[in-house]
């Protein structure tokens, strides 16, 4: 076993041998500009859905919409990227694109600060404290930080002597779920305050969310040391001095959106940042057409299959560090870190592409040629470009087999519209998010060396079959009741994060055998010197995918998997039926069909590849004939 995993290793690296005869600006567009990249745009796609709720405010329906409109905007700008990108050349579509993101991730990075700083200049103290003293928030301020709802319980549970006999650890009692719950009830039976507000039926008074949370609120109430902790005193803050008081009140109002909306400018900022997206957007769209096109520019036949190879190591390299980056910047730092790094390394990026040259070629001997720059009256205009693409039969075949995709390729959308929110509502506040996310792009790597050689036997067409069947399956793990995994002694907890890991392990296999076979296969079939506006125009089925995706995300996080589900679930408020489990088996129905539709009309989308060697073949013959004349006249 072992001889054969270092033989795979040595057949992996010899593969890349090939590479050597690529121009610098292959090494440059793959170790710099896509590496910092993906390092910053994969932490950036993770953390933007819970920047949009945690952050500015918007409920899971909004963040969720928002999520879907960028995304789609990604797709509509890549739609009329590509004929520019053919038209401006590579290297000035990366700087641009570096150039729009450095600010947008900067600004965005800098929201949270803007806001408190407009709160502490402009915020009316005396009518924030006395909205906060009629609803007696500064009372259940802590209730919105996960964390400190869960650390309170503990602490009620811990400190209740009746259950001393039973020797609780604080953080095992965190892990589980169910025993917290359970002995959180024990503990409110016997406080008479507690039945004369909930009755004798606890249990299912308190599958109820907002009823649990006030129930934890009373309870800390009668433990004046606890009480201390969790609640806020605003008379002690006055006291401290304004200082004091104003950050107490600013920490309240940032919690609840009904106050920010009264006396913030969250409305603003939601304004603000949904024109922010929409620029980093664009800088997006550029961007990846732009990687690819560049790709293709800087090797030729020989070498095409293995630089995509590398191209996708070095993505998924970066992806796996992005996501140990993630959970250090999110757990030390908050979310806008995040947004802030990734404008640095926009600005990496954006002096690394001032090394690129956009006027060369690699032609099929390995030779690298420069060509002398277009004059403007050489230049293509991008709309002729994008005429002339449009008008070949062979494209919207192409774009047919790229429509019955879609169901599949949303399961991407959802790593960063679904899963983060996901994770952290039913494994609770310590989910790993960054250590789970990496898993994927960690397989992805292991894969791309030991079993690529192998993969790499099989046609291109039939890999992107199997791969989808594998990857669109892995949705269905998470369509299984976590309690199935309670008759082995385990807790809720774990029962998710086992079938998390069956289904992100599964995914990555399946992603392993297609994704970096259907970017070679789109720009295998391009013309020459189509490879930008073929990739742009890939995204065309997507256009109004993605953002019904992204209502539907919203849409189903908030009716099987809103704030609070964890406890839903254990109390048997929520099944299977109106659980997350219904979430996902709704995503794997989607998911599964588009093998399915695939290998029902292979005959007719393989039809493309047939009219791209023929034409192959007829431009080698008019060459061929134009280099005989030419020896002959001379």
């Amino acid at each position: 076993m072992l001889l054969s995993i270092v033989e795979g290793l040595k057949n992996y690296f010899s593969e890349f041998k090939v590479l050597k005869h690529t121009p610098r600006e292959f090494w440059n567009l793959n170790l710099v500009i896509n590496f910092f990249e993906m390092l910053a745009y994969f932490s950036f796609i993770t953390v933007l859905a819970m920047y949009l709720s945690e952050n500015v405010g918007f409920d899971d329906q909004w963040a969720g919409n928002v999520v879907g409109i960028f995304s789609f905007m990604i797709t509509i700008i890549i739609f009329f990227s590509g004929p520019i990108i053919d038209s401006i050349g590579v290297k000035r579509a990366l700087f641009y694109s570096m150039l729009i993101l450095i600010p947008c991730r900067l600004f965005m990075g800098l929201i949270g600060p803007f806001e408190n700083w407009y709160l502490d200049k402009n915020l009316d103290l005396e009518k924030a404290r006395s909205m906060i003293v009629e609803q007696d928030l500064q009372k259940k301020v802590f209730t919105h930080d996960t964390n400190k709802l869960i650390d309170a319980q503990v602490e009620i549970v811990m400190a209740n002597p009746d259950l001393a006999a039973k020797n609780f650890k604080a953080e095992e009692l965190r892990l589980d779920s169910m025993g917290l719950r359970e002995n959180l009830i024990l503990t409110a039976a016997k406080s008479e305050k507690v039945k004369n507000e909930f009755g004798e039926d606890l249990a299912t008074q308190l599958q109820d969310q907002e009823k649990f949370k006030s129930l934890v609120v009373m309870l800390v109430g009668e433990n004046p040391a606890i009480a201390e902790k969790y609640y806020v005193d605003l008379d002690k803050a006055v006291a401290a001095g304004e200082v004091e008081f104003k950050k107490a009140i600013i920490n309240i109002v940032t919690n609840y959106p009904e106050l920010r909306s009264k006396l913030s400018i969250q409305e603003t900022l939601k304004i603000v940042v949904f024109i922010i997206l929409i620029f980093t957007a664009m800088g997006e769209a550029l961007m990846v057409p732009a990687i690819y096109a560049a790709l293709r520019m800087y090797t030729n036949k020989r070498t095409s299959g293995t630089a995509f190879n590398f191209q996708y190591l070095t993505m998924n390299i970066g992806a796996v560090l992005s996501y140990v980056m993630f959970d250090f910047l999110r757990n030390n730092f908050g979310n806008e870190s995040i947004l802030l790094v990734g404008s640095l390394f926009a600005v990496i990026c954006a002096a690394a592409t001032l090394f690129l040259r956009s006027n060369i070629t690699v032609t099929d001997e390995g030779e690298v040629l420069e060509k002398p720059a277009k004059t403007a009256a050489e230049k293509e205009n991008p709309l002729s470009i994008l005429i002339e693409v449009i008008k070949e039969p062979a494209f919207w075949r192409f774009m047919f087999f790229l429509l019955l995709l879609i169901g599949v390729k949303l399961v991407f959308t959802h790593q960063f519209m679904v899963m983060p929110k996901y994770y952290d509502r039913v494994l609770g506040p310590d989910a790993p998010i960054g250590l789970l996310n990496a898993i994927n792009p960690a397989i992805i790597v292991a894969g791309l060396i030991l079993f690529i050689p192998i993969v790499m036997k099989f046609t291109v067409f039939r890999l992107i079959i199997v791969g989808t069947f594998v990857s669109a399956s892995s949705v269905f793990f998470l369509a299984i009741p976590a309690k199935f995994f309670l008759f082995l002694g385990w807790t809720y907890e774990q029962g998710f994060l086992t079938l998390i890991l069956l289904q992100i392990v599964v995914f990555a296999f399946g992603e392993l055998i297609w994704s970096p076979r259907l970017s070679e296969y789109t720009v295998t079939i391009a013309p020459r010197g189509r490879e930008g506006t073929y990739m742009s125009l890939a995204a065309l089925p997507f256009f109004i995918a993605k953002p019904l995706n992204g209502w539907l995300s919203g849409l189903l996080l908030t009716e099987y998997c809103p704030e609070g589900v964890l406890n839903d679930v254990v109390s048997g408020a929520r099944q299977w039926y109106n659980g997350p489990e219904m979430m996902w088996l709704i995503f794997g129905i989607i998911a599964i069909s588009s093998p399915i539709l695939v290998v029902t009309f292979r005959k007719f989308i393989r039809k493309t590849e047939r009219q791209k060697d023929e034409r192959e073949a007829r431009e080698a013959e008019e060459e061929a004939a134009k280099k005989e004349a030419g020896s002959q006249e001379a």
